[in-house]
C-alpha cells in the first residue's frame, strides 16, 4: 500500500468517524417531538379544553342523538358511527357546567383504549396542535369538585388538558343495566 492510499484511508475513516459521531447526537428536532404532544383543541360551555391525539379514534359531526332513557344525566345518548353503536358523554354535564343547545358545530370525540369507547360531545372542535410538555401546570385553584380529577393540566393561555386515561378507565363511564 502507498503512502497516497493509505493518507486516504486514514482521511475516509476520519469522515466516517466524525459522521457517525454526529448522528448518535440526539438532535434538536428529535428533542423537540419527545417533549411535546399533540393534541386535540374543544370547546364545551366557553372554555377550551384539549385531550391527547394518540386516544381519539375519530372526529364525527353531531348528527343523530338518540336518548336512552334510564342512564346517567351526562349520558346524553347514542350515536350510530357506521353501524357501530356509541355512547355519547356530555363533558358539560360530567363537570356540572353550564349547559347549551347543539349546533351545526357540535361534534363527538370518540375515545378508544382496549377496554372502553365513547364519545365527548364538544361544542366546537379548534383543531389540532402541539404543545410542549413543559407548558401544562398544575389544575387551577379554581378548578374544584369532579373536573379536578380529569385534568392533567392548564397551559399559560388557559386551556384545561384532560386526562384521557383517567376518562377511559373511570367506572362512572360505563353503564352496568
Amino acid at each position: 500500500m502507498d503512502a497516497k492510499t493509505l493518507h486516504n484511508n486514514l482521511n475516509t475513516k476520519e469522515i466516517l468517524k466524525q459522521r457517525a459521531q454526529k448522528l448518535a447526537k440526539e438532535t434538536s428536532a428529535n428533542k423537540y417531538h419527545t417533549n411535546n404532544i399533540t393534541i386535540v383543541e374543544f370547546r364545551i360551555a366557553h372554555e377550551i379544553y384539549a385531550l391527547k391525539l394518540n386516544r381519539i379514534r375519530i372526529i364525527h359531526p353531531l348528527k343523530e342523538l338518540t336518548f336512552i332513557p334510564g342512564t346517567p344525566d351526562f349520558i346524553r345518548g347514542v350515536i350510530n358511527l357506521r353501524g357501530e353503536i356509541i355512547s355519547v358523554v356530555d363533558l358539560k354535564v360530567f363537570f356540572d357546567l353550564p349547559d347549551q343547545e347543539f349546533t351545526n358545530l357540535s361534534q363527538v370525540i370518540i375515545l378508544t383504549s382496549d377496554e372502553m369507547e365513547f364519545g365527548i360531545l364538544a361544542d366546537e372542535i379548534l383543531g389540532v396542535t402541539e404543545i410542549s410538555k413543559n407548558d401544562i401546570q398544575p389544575s387551577l385553584p379554581t378548578l374544584t369538585g369532579i373536573r379536578e380529577d380529569y385534568l392533567k393540566g392548564i397551559t399559560g393561555n388557559g386551556m384545561v388538558v384532560l386526562d384521557e386515561d383517567k376518562l377511559l378507565t373511570d367506572e362512572k363511564m360505563c353503564i352496568n343495566l
